[in-house]
């Protein structure tokens, strides 16, 4: 019997190919306040920060912000931080979070992704909320209960954030800030030890370890994986210094 197992451990290896692995290619150093997530938008990205949200252009300056992004109405029920972000056709969708973590209730909300203005935000049965990430073709929207955990949570954005069935993946994986759905996966981004990123997939939720966004000691936070010339995966980390904040563009190797 452990013959015949090893063969087939083996075999799916050879089938499987190689993990793929992140390799760093170049970094920008990002202002401090810009500090928790990241989305893709043409012409530049949309940065967050505990309390902003900033459009801003390749090379980083600011074309737009609102500081503070989270509403009179739901600041005095406590909700103060804003986490990694997502943007998808006009929106951005950005979760935000209240301290008192075994309430069970965060909110998401969406902002024109032009003005920055709030749209809208909703409720959802969840105690913690570090990401959100909407997959643009099925417009489900996914995030994690707790900042680890084995399942990614699952919403249907079109239906009024209506949850779905989890997303039961391979393995645990601790201490997650930041998430981007790409190329039939979700793109993790962690603050364990060695800021490690994972990749989720979609079809069978197998995760795969990529290696480290770097700065070992500061504090992973948010991903986005749109490929660009400068890379398949974008991280903001947190210097161990608190200051810079660093945007790494990684290279990803492909099985």
């Amino acid at each position: 019997m452990t013959a015949v197992a090893g063969a087939v451990v083996l075999t799916l290896s050879l089938a499987l190919g190689p993990a793929p692995t992140a390799h760093l290619r170049s970094e920008q150093k990002v202002a401090a306040g810009y500090n928790q997530g990241i989305a893709r938008i043409p012409g530049g990205w949309i940065l967050s920060g505990l309390s902003v949200i900033a459009r801003v252009d390749e090379k980083l300056r600011s074309k737009k912000s609102v500081s503070p992004p989270v509403p009179p109405d739901l600041r005095v029920r406590g909700y103060n931080h804003v986490g990694d972000i997502d943007a998808v056709g006009k929106y951005v969708y950005a979760p935000i979070e209240q301290s008192n973590f075994e309430k069970g209730e965060q909110v998401m909300a969406r902002y024109d992704v032009k003005t920055l203005k709030l749209v809208d935000s909703v409720t959802v049965a969840q105690h913690e909320n570090s990401f959100v990430t909407v997959d643009p073709k099925t417009m489900t929207a996914y995030s994690l209960d707790r900042f680890g955990g084995d399942a990614l949570l699952r919403y249907d954005v079109r239906n009024g954030w209506a949850p779905l069935p989890p997303l039961a993946m391979s393995r645990f994986v601790d201490k997650v800030q930041g998430a981007d759905v790409a190329r039939g996966a979700v793109w993790l981004s962690t603050s364990d030890p060695t800021n490690e990123l994972f990749r989720v997939d979609l079809a069978t939720g197998e995760v795969s370890d990529l290696g480290s966004a770097g700065h070992a000691g500061g504090e992973g936070e948010g991903i986005d994986a749109t490929r660009l010339p400068s890379g398949a995966l974008h991280t903001i980390t947190v210097d161990a210094k608190k200051t810079p904040v660093w945007l790494g563009h990684f290279a990803v190797s492909s099985r």
